[in-house]
């Protein structure tokens, strides 16, 4: 399959994932959303961080899908790019949603950037490696 589109499928999948599939975790995700409608308790303190990693695999795999599907990569770096993403994306998201140190467009440019690093490390390693 030509490389190009696969990079448009992972940027119509990070579309799809970010924006329409995320429903609750949306909110979720963010402290403030916890503090706002749940009762005051410590048993809930830390409740957003498990809403915020199921995006952030959600979102991984779904963006990752293309590659894993249509090119050629090692399980080794598939599995390596899968860390980097979910860690580089639950620190971004947390940028926004709980910090409020960027806003949705440095949130989706730093996604952009995963993304098309991402699709060259998977198109050009396994090319490098033969």
């Amino acid at each position: 399959m030509n490389p190009i589109y696969v990079l448009l499928m992972m940027l119509f999948l990070h579309i799809l994932d970010d924006f329409h599939l995320q429903g609750c975790l949306a909110n979720m995700k963010q402290k403030a959303w916890w503090v706002k409608n749940v009762p005051p308790d410590p048993k809930y303190k830390y409740d957003w961080i498990p809403a915020l990693v199921a995006h952030v695999i959600s979102w991984t795999i779904m963006v990752m899908l293309p590659c894993v599907l249509f090119m050629d990569a090692p399980v080794a770096l598939v599995v390596a790019l899968f860390l980097f993403n979910c860690a580089v994306h639950f620190f971004v998201d947390d940028l926004k949603c709980n910090r409020m140190a960027i806003g949705l467009v440095e949130d989706q440019l730093l996604h952009l950037s995963q993304i098309i690093f991402t699709f060259l490390v998977v198109w050009k390693i396994p090319a490098m490696m033969a």
